[in-house]
């Protein structure tokens, strides 16, 4: 089928390349405004505590600070991602709930005088008892932290499909075991910032390194009351995100207010201390596991109860939660269900969306039993795989339903391309192999307002210019709308100029998470493109004496199929039909919002098919471990890909080898360490990331499946691969240890303790 692309397919360099290459790409640290002042934020060093007074008289009194506010200059609204999670004051008023919460911002000539004057404020707190364990949180007499939880339970979500209690007595192996994650941090190297800047006719415009513009806009609105159309956000080059950079944070309202004080840009970055102790983090969760099969390894039934720190806000809360129950249906057939998630309001720094969101603990956790599950029944791990793998045209218990998957192929080129049969269990104590699935949904819907739009503008020389409200942070997405507008037109990437990430002057996006990118704002570029073609084609049609459906575009030419030779050129077709029609300017334009997908029903256990195609992955780990220490190596992976159709093959292989790195270090080594809610490691020589000697040998696979409702079959990748390779590392460990640790990350100190635990209770310990 590549044959038949002239562009899609191919391994072709990233447009934003150039610009990060040279330098001359502009990140926030860049950008500078004239009359600029700087900001800084001041923190609480208390988890729980009522805000008495503030005295900002010698911070104002300084030289060259030129505003200092408190949480008493907003409007003291409200936020949240989501309507159904606004419980966070940006500046908070009366009370702080965990270190690092924003309590005062000051603004002054530059950064050092900032920070001097952030030292100058006085704030008498009051304490107060702070609960820091989720399940000590729920008990009757537990520190309360918002009025409006008295149990401190955030939100709770409760699935119960089939039977479960039938299932497990029908099966012929019932295991139960309790697993746990901690919280890690996102990793990106820039940290977040935003410059806001007000004019004279007060319009604020904020240029910011987000990944929702349009959200941020909309948030911004709702804090400050002022209408949309009197904010503009502008995406400037990310330095990556993650799922870091989802949310209106403290820095952007106080840079908002302080600049319309003062009449001057205000400019606000945070330091890598602060994303640690006051941004996002990947939820903790202990998670109770239990996992009933037939004697050939076919699962019955999966019951789970997953309590979750939320930290001292809800964040995506509902999202997360929800993602908790999605993970279970993906990627094996689940006839019984029944789940119970909590998340729970603690005095710990907030947890939000990260990579994989809500989705890799639950996976490390099914991945890890069912090599648990299939051990006890002498079942190869590849083989009870097989047995249950989801297929094109299954319908999961919860409704999803699955236009493509490709994860049979995967599990059986994963096994064959690592050499499966010959290393299980041949290890001698120091080698192992391990496997781990996954899927994920492309693009899921999590708001009434979902949809992806595109517009194309053709230029007099043919060139076209893509405007389109996603967000490229980094993950390419910018290169991939190009290829497939340029593939449409018969056009090379070259010939496209990609506009993104403005509110006023892009269509809306929601933005980019949940791996919709490529999905959605790809089918919005592609339909928008064919609306441009299907314009050009009737005159080009007229103009060669030929039927429009038998034209082909490509290689900047427009010909009859059966007769190349005959031809005109891109350009000069577009100068054609601007010159005698009544087109005038060339424009194209297209919304995507896939019809099939239904809002999840809380009242039937979230039953809805939440996206329109489903990727799927499988990845076989290899490790050397030393058995003297436990000192252990992940020396290569084997990773099979099911992304319907890769429509940049490199930018494909780079997100799979990404996401593999990711999920790597949450397994082996990463772990924010909290002490009574402050954080014992705020930067990166205290907290253990892989580096690049780290990196494994990876060999990507790529399984073609076409889906129908991708932009040219294709569908996610990146999110999906991370999901599944905790397990499949922790599953290579135990086939060279003999033991099995559930609880992340899995240090080589857990392993030396668990093989000298195993030895002295006369197990094999290996």
């Amino acid at each position: 089928m590549a044959r038949e692309y002239a562009v899609i397919g191919k391994s072709i360099p990233r447009v934003d390349s150039p610009g990060k290459s040279t330098g001359e790409s502009q990140y926030i640290a860049d950008m500078a405004l004239p009359g600029m002042l700087y900001g800084k934020l001041l923190r609480s060093p208390h988890s729980h505590a009522n805000i008495i007074n503030i005295d900002t008289s010698k911070a104002e009194a300084l030289p060259g600070v030129k505003a200092v506010i408190t949480g008493k200059d907003t409007l003291g609204i409200k936020i949240g991602p989501l309507r159904s999670s606004r419980d966070r004051q940006p500046i908070t008023v009366e009370k702080v709930r965990f270190i690092g919460e924003c309590v005062a911002a000051v603004a002054a000539i530059d950064e050092d005088t900032a920070e001097e004057a952030l030292d100058l404020i006085k704030v008498d707190y009051e304490i107060l008892p702070a609960v820091y364990d989720p399940e000590e949180a729920l008990k009757s007499g537990a520190p309360q932290i918002h009025a409006h939880s008295k149990d401190n339970l955030s939100l709770s979500r409760y699935w119960n499909l089939g039977d479960v209690d039938v299932a497990f007595k029908e099966a012929a192996y019932v295991r139960e075991d309790v697993f746990t994650t901690p919280a890690v941090v996102h990793g990106h190297i820039e940290t977040d910032g935003c410059i806001a800047q007000w004019d004279a006719a007060g319009r604020l415009t904020v240029w910011a390194t987000t990944q929702v513009p349009f959200y941020l806009r909309r948030d911004l609105s709702f804090v400050l009351d002022i209408p949309y159309s009197k904010i503009r956000i502008i995406k400037v080059t990310v330095g990556g995100s993650f799922g870091g950079k989802t949310e209106m944070f403290d820095h952007h309202l106080a840079a908002s207010v302080i600049a319309k004080r003062t009449g001057k840009p205000v400019k606000i970055i945070l330091t890598k201390t602060e994303e640690f102790i006051a941004g996002l983090r990947r939820i903790p969760t202990k998670m109770w596991m239990k996992m009933g099969v037939k004697k050939d390894g076919t699962i019955l039934a999966l019951e789970s109860k997953i309590i979750t720190d939320g930290g001292a806000y809800m964040s995506v809360g509902p999202v997360t939660i929800y993602n908790h129950g999605l993970a279970h249906m993906l990627p094996y057939k689940v006839p019984n269900f029944k789940h119970e998630a909590l998340r729970v309001y603690t005095n710990n720094p907030v947890a939000g969306p990260k990579r994989g969101h809500g989705q890799i603990q639950v996976r490390f956790a099914i991945e890890s039993q069912l090599d648990m599950v299939a051990e006890a029944l002498g079942i190869d791990p590849v083989d009870i795989r097989l047995k249950n793998a989801l297929h094109t045209g299954d319908v999961t218990i919860s409704k999803l339903k699955i236009s493509t998957s490709g994860l049979e192929e995967s599990i059986k080129k994963c096994a064959e391309g690592s050499g499966w049969s010959e290393k299980r269990g041949k290890g001698n104590g120091i080698k192992g192999v391990g496997i781990g699935s996954g899927g994920f949904a492309c693009g899921p819907r999590t708001a009434a307002l979902s949809d992806s739009s595109a517009i194309i503008k053709i230029n007099e020389d043919g060139g076209a210019i893509v405007i389109t409200g996603a967000s490229d942070i980094g993950q390419g997405s910018s290169t991939i709308l190009a290829q497939i507008v340029a593939e449409v037109l018969g056009l090379t990437v070259d010939d496209i100029n990609v506009v993104s990430g403005d509110t006023d002057t892009t269509p809306y996006d929601p933005g980019t998470y949940g791996s919709r990118v490529t999905f959605y704002a790809g089918n919005a570029c592609k339909m928008a493109s064919e609306d441009i073609r299907s314009k050009l084609a009737a005159a080009a049609a007229k103009k060669l004496e030929v039927k429009a459906e038998d034209l082909v575009f490509r290689d900047r030419w427009v010909y009859p199929r059966q007769h190349p030779d005959r031809r005109i050129s891109f350009a000069e077709l577009v100068r054609m039909v601007q010159v005698s029609s009544a087109e005038g300017v060339l424009i194209g334009k297209a919304t995507y919002y896939p019809a099939g997908v239904d809002w999840p029903d809380p009242k039937n256990s979230y039953v809805g098919n939440i996206a329109d195609a489903y990727s799927f992955a499988s990845q076989v780990a290899e490790v050397e471990v030393d058995p003297e220490t436990g000192k252990y190596n992940l020396v290569r992976m084997t990773m099979g890909d099911d992304c319907g159709y890769p429509i940049n093959v490199m930018s494909a292989e780079g997100q799979v080898e990404g996401s593999v790195s990711n999920g790597q270090g949450e397994l082996m080594c990463e772990e924010v360490e909290l002490d009574e809610g402050r954080v014992c490691n705020p930067g990166y020589r205290g907290y253990q990331m892989p580096r690049s000697l780290d990196t494994p040998e990876m060999k990507t696979i790529h399984i073609e499946t076409n889906d129908p409702n991708g932009p040219f079959g294709a569908k996610e990748v990146g999110e999906g691969f991370i999901i599944s390779t905790p397990g499949a590392i922790a599953n290579a460990i135990h086939d060279a240890t003999g033991v099995w640790i559930k609880d992340l990350p899995i240090t080589s100190n857990k392993v030396y303790r668990a093989m000298k635990e195993a030895r002295e209770k006369g197990g094999t310990g290996q």
